[in-house]
């Protein structure tokens, strides 16, 4: 018998409930014409991601993509995968980042995030498309002769 693995593909708000379930993710985004990844903090909040970022880290003036309104296209990500891998979830967010600069919403979001101290810049993602799956492994159980069965990987 062998161990099956189903990735099921994950409605959109479905999708974005678990990445509220969750605290932190990683940001992509361009620096210096290069692709970057970085781990942050994040709150979903009306559909919403809005991360804490270094200064200038996700918008900063080396971004080529940053538009006449200030926005730059990232992608998002976070996940909670067991330790091998074969269960749990993933949610990719592609969208548009601008900073956050009306002082009731960044009142607002501060509260809601986990507190650092360190200085950072509050950057709301548009989730102009959502992509999530669900990794459900039913692992194998492999009967050996006078044995005890061995579960094998997913």
């Amino acid at each position: 018998m062998s161990g099956t693995q189903q990735d099921q593909d994950l409605p959109v708000t479905e999708a974005l409930r678990l990445l509220g379930d969750v605290r932190f993710g990683r940001v992509v985004f361009t620096s210096r014409a290069l692709p970057a990844v970085r781990p942050v903090r994040h709150v979903v909040v009306d559909g919403t991601i809005v991360i804490a970022a270094g200064p200038e880290l996700v918008l900063g003036p080396s971004s080529p993509s940053t538009s006449a309104t200030g926005e730059t296209i990232v992608a998002y990500e976070a996940d909670q995968l067991d330790s091998t891998g074969c269960t749990g979830w993933g949610v990719v967010v592609v969208g548009r980042a601008r900073p956050v600069t009306e002082p009731a919403k960044i009142r607002r979001y501060r509260r809601l995030l986990p507190q650092v101290s360190v200085p950072d810049q509050l950057v709301a993602i548009s989730a102009d498309v959502v992509t999530g799956f669900r990794l459900d492994a039913s692992p194998a159980v492999v009967a050996e002769p006078a044995a005890e069965p061995v579960r094998a990987g997913c």
